[in-house]
């Protein structure tokens, strides 16, 4: 089986999130993506402003009609709110699978931009494949650029004839792919969503109906009465 982690904020999802997710599936063959709501991410300052169980319902109203794509508990908030940390996870998600299912740790190119700043970076971009989706005209050197200095990029060929591939691999030869998925036709930013909010515009074309619907029936983001 292969098993996609897509980990994040998620506050709110939108149809960005969906997207991606539906492009991974579509192109690696992915047989489920989990979309973990994140409790406290390390390397962001401000907490989410929708509480985990909103997330949580969120995300499960967004993917109620997307086959393959569920919710997961994975990245839940831990205990004396300590960070959550991608490495921990993914192990924690490797442990519950059967020995030869596949992980694919699936994000947008804007994220894995800052992936040399994660918690033991090196070693989480060897713990399973990578899948990492852009815009159009995205330059993706930047990626190559943003990988530890521990960290090579070698060519491989791609298992899959839609996606581009290339090989990660450390100096003792322990090696991952990174899957590069560039034509993500529906690119929408969190921040924007809250802050249309705010300002009293309706952004509801940039969300699933069913999430649009619980933001203003439960008041999130300063919803305003015309949402």
């Amino acid at each position: 089986m292969k098993v996609g982690f897509f980990g994040g904020s998620f506050d709110p999802p939108h149809r960005g999130h969906v997207a991606l997710a539906r492009l991974a599936i579509d192109r690696l063959g992915l047989d489920r993506v989990l979309l973990a709501p994140v409790g406290i991410q390390p390397l962001k300052r401000d907490r989410p402003q929708a509480s985990f169980a909103d997330r949580v319902a969120m995300i499960r109203l967004a993917v109620e009609d997307e086959p393959g794509l569920e919710v997961s508990l994975l990245d839940a908030p831990r205990a004396r709110n300590r960070p959550n940390y991608t490495i921990d996870t993914l192990r924690t998600l490797r442990g519950s699978l059967a020995p030869d299912d596949r992980v694919f740790c699936l994000m947008g190119a804007d994220s894995f931009l800052s992936i040399g700043r994660w918690y033991r970076a090196a070693e989480l971009l060897l713990t399973c494949d990578f899948v990492v989706a852009s815009r159009p005209g995205f330059d993706l050197g930047r990626l190559a650029a943003a990988l530890p200095g521990s960290i090579s990029v070698g060519a491989c060929d791609a298992p899959h004839p839609d996606s581009l591939a290339v090989c990660l691999r450390t100096s003792s030869g322990r090696e991952s792919h990174l899957y590069l998925l560039p034509d993500l036709d529906v690119m929408v930013a969190a921040t924007d969503i809250r802050a249309a909010i705010q300002q009293g515009t309706d952004p509801r074309s940039l969300l699933p109906s069913a999430v649009a619907t619980y933001i203003r029936e439960h008041g999130l983001y300063k919803v305003s009465a015309k949402l």
